[in-house]
């Protein structure tokens, strides 16, 4: 199945772990705080244990939804969409 995921999450280092996590499982970046991908129902329980482990119970949220394929084809966007490339550096990741 596939996910939307999006997260609010303030704290800078967390904000970077819970977006390492995401990638790890294979998710692509959509917006800056965004991912979307397809994930197996181990992968999503496993991506829930793993984000909860982060997360614990801090004022912090990740919502995943899951998209089936007739839901994606009735995608609108407005605007050109970012391109996410990284490059890290020694104190924190840059995206352009």
């Amino acid at each position: 199945m596939r996910y939307v995921v999006i997260y609010d999450v303030s704290d800078d280092s967390l904000r970077n772990q819970v977006a390492e996590t995401l990638k790890d499982y294979g998710l692509q970046r959509i917006q800056y705080s965004g991912f979307m991908g397809d994930l197996r129902r181990d992968q999503l329980n496993s991506l829930l244990v793993d984000l909860k482990n982060l997360i614990q119970d801090l004022e912090e949220n990740v919502q995943l939804f899951p998209m089936c394929d007739s839901c994606l084809k009735g995608k609108k966007m407005v605007g050109k969409p970012k391109k996410y490339e990284y490059k890290e550096s020694k104190e924190k990741i840059a995206y352009f």
